[in-house]
């Protein structure tokens, strides 16, 4: 009987981390087959460039040791120069929550593709993903 009242306790431990683990994960909707490195000739074959900028007035955030830095209410966006037309989806990632999941369709050429502004500080990641593959990582922190 003691043997019993022993394991208990750890597997009602064990269960507890493992709920608390899980809700650390990134959301399904963003990471469903895209893993955590772009492919970077699929990249190649579709952008000539991509970078995350200010919506208001196109210039890139401070560098910062998470990827850029941009003031919490600021709107953002993508400048993209496109090699051809299709659609890219954009997801923006936070510890447990995606503020955005938005797919833009895209001419050949320089276009800017608006985020809009996440109002929370914290550190986040644009995961930029064409024909389901995931083709760049644009890093950021807003404070």
């Amino acid at each position: 009987m003691k043997a019993n009242s022993r394991i208990f306790p750890v597997l009602l431990a064990a269960s507890l981390l493992l709920t608390a683990c899980a809700n650390f994960g990134p959301p399904p909707e963003c990471s469903e087959g895209l893993g955590g490195v772009a492919d970077t000739a699929a990249f190649d074959a579709h952008f000539a460039s991509m970078q995350l900028v200010s919506a208001a007035s196109g210039a890139p955030g401070a560098p910062a040791e998470h990827g850029e830095a941009f003031a919490a209410d600021e709107p953002l966006a993508i400048a993209v120069d496109s090699l051809g037309a299709g659609s890219l989806r954009a997801c923006v990632q936070a510890a447990s929550e995606i503020p955005v999941d938005q797919t833009y369709e895209l001419s050949a050429g320089e276009q800017t593709l608006q985020l809009g502004a996440l109002g929370e500080p914290g550190q986040y990641v644009v995961r930029v993903i064409v024909d389901g593959v995931l083709v760049k990582n644009l890093p950021f922190t807003l404070k």
